[in-house]
């Protein structure tokens, strides 16, 4: 996914060139076409504040926890758990360094066909990392509820199935979408590679890609309240008669950060409804950009603990 330059509207009426297509060159720019290329950049600037805002927590985290890497977890030998734990822990520093290099102004050349590649491989570290953690919430969730087999494999269902769709048809879409030479207005403003709108990736890529994405984002919903709610009725029956307060006692297991997880990913669900937000202004939504940033960093942090 795209978080930069990706959902932009035309907003010049004269036909020319919207900011996030093309550029005029040469030509006089009207009044109303140099307010439109503001208004375009400075949302693209509001986007990558609060990208760069969320990672720089996470390289926080990641610094801070080093002590307790170096004294719990490297010691041990390597395993499968060890091997989750490194993946998602470092996975999302990839994930952060491929996008710093291909959506951020930094004056890099890059090829057009380097550009789709650096797409392609952010976009499978990202959903690798995103659906490990996925695995592992609903694992924490089967243990808590003491979940028989095929229960288990049920919750993981819920909570793995549709990602894993998404992830699919998503990297599909990159594949078809033609790799194509950025525009003036970005080479102007030090970007090295290009974002397309939502209209560009319908046109350049096979419909059938589309094909269920409203119901896909329902269902998500529907999935999403079931892991909730099977959340509070495992927190309810493993924390029942316990002595202490509440919030201390969830808090001490790491039940918290379990938790705001659900909650996170609840929220996210909500937001990703066609009904409350248009899917061609989602992605440039400060409310989206914030969550679905925030979400991933939780479920990394939560993941590696």
């Amino acid at each position: 996914m795209n978080f930069r330059r990706s959902e932009c509207t035309p907003s010049w009426t004269d036909g020319s060139p919207a900011p996030c297509t093309g550029f005029p060159g040469e030509m006089a720019l009207s009044a109303e076409q140099i307010q439109a290329i503001a208004d375009a950049v400075a949302s693209w600037r509001l986007q990558e504040c609060i990208f760069i805002a969320f990672y720089c927590f996470y390289f926080y985290y990641i610094v801070t926890t080093l002590d307790e890497e170096v004294s719990v977890i490297l010691p041990q030998r390597w395993n499968r758990g060890k091997t989750l734990y490194m993946i998602i822990r470092y996975g999302l520093l990839v994930v952060i360094s491929l996008q710093l290099s291909r959506d951020y102004k930094n004056y890099f050349s890059i090829s057009p066909g380097g550009c789709k590649a650096l797409y392609f491989l952010h976009d499978v570290t990202y959903r690798v990392v995103v659906f490990i953690c996925n695995f592992s919430l609903a694992l924490c969730l089967s243990a808590l509820l003491r979940a028989k087999f095929i229960y288990c494999v049920a919750i993981v269902f819920l909570s793995c199935a549709l990602p894993t769709v998404s992830a699919i048809l998503n990297l599909m879409l990159i594949i078809q979408y033609p790799a194509q030479p950025i525009s003036a207005l970005d080479v102007e403003l030090g970007y090295p590679c290009y974002a397309p709108s939502a209209d560009e990736w319908a046109e350049h890529t096979p419909g059938f890609l589309y094909t269920g994405r409203d119901i896909r984002a329902y269902l998500n919903l529907v999935f999403t309240t079931l892991l909730a709610l099977l959340g509070v009725v495992a927190f309810v029956l493993r924390y029942r008669g316990q002595g202490g307060g509440l919030v201390r006692v969830i808090t001490r297991d790491g039940g918290m950060h379990y938790l705001f997880q659900l909650a996170l990913k609840l929220s996210s669900a909500i937001l990703l409804t066609p009904k409350l937000v248009p899917p061609s202004s989602l992605h440039s939504s400060p409310a989206y950009l914030v969550l679905s940033r925030w979400d991933t960093i939780r479920r990394v942090a939560s993941g590696t603990r």
